[in-house]
């Protein structure tokens, strides 16, 4: 799974570079996500959690309708749920850089619409458990995809963004821990959000 990941981005990034047609841009965004994990023994009654996010990024464009948008932006994933005292949190805050191939629906407009896919890695920079430092459980690279829509707002010179996406986890986050190695099943853990940006493209 790393190989591919590794191979669409260099693919992506020699695309972008030996274009003879690309413009450059670039932006920043910020927002909140919200997220809730997918684990393998969830019975339900997960919730979501509310957290702000915020990135920077840049438009590679091959064409009036094509680019390619790199990311990185600062992104937490979770999950809450009720307990007898009160409210269990996790939260595993990443460096989440994705690279996406980016379409406008329409060349030029006051609002113009725009969908997006592509993979992403995070890197884990903190791991918490209702306050309680987990990090060491948890791998330090997430693989996944982020698709989504957006449009693009002209305002003169620079251009207003609106998106909302969705990231889809598609490796096992979770290494394991004394807890799990004693128990009989094998937990598993995927990251799952939604997330709402907007922001300025220079």
């Amino acid at each position: 799974m790393k190989k591919i990941v590794i191979a669409c981005l260099a693919v992506l990034f020699l695309t972008a570079v030996v274009s003879a047609q690309v413009k450059f841009n670039f932006g920043v965004k910020a927002g909140v996500s919200m997220a809730n994990n997918l684990w393998s023994d969830d019975d339900g009654t997960e919730k979501s959690i509310l957290r702000p996010t915020f990135g920077v990024f840049a438009l590679i464009e091959l064409s009036p309708t094509l680019a390619i948008q790199p990311e990185i932006n600062y992104l937490t994933m979770g999950e809450q749920w009720d307990i007898t005292d009160g409210t269990a949190i996790e939260t595993f805050n990443y460096l989440h850089i994705p690279i996406l191939l980016r379409a406008r629906l329409m060349k030029e407009g006051k609002f113009v619409p725009v969908v997006f896919a592509g993979p992403a890695v995070g890197f884990l920079l903190s791991a918490k458990d209702s306050g309680d430092d987990v990090k060491p459980f948890f791998k330090s690279t997430d693989f996944g995809a982020d698709f989504g829509l957006g449009a693009e707002i002209g305002m003169g010179k620079m251009k207003g963004l609106v998106d909302l996406r969705y990231y889809m986890g598609l490796t096992d986050a979770f290494k394991g821990s004394p807890i799990a190695i004693m128990a009989p099943i094998d937990f598993s853990m995927k990251n799952r959000g939604f997330i709402f940006t907007v922001g300025l493209i220079f």
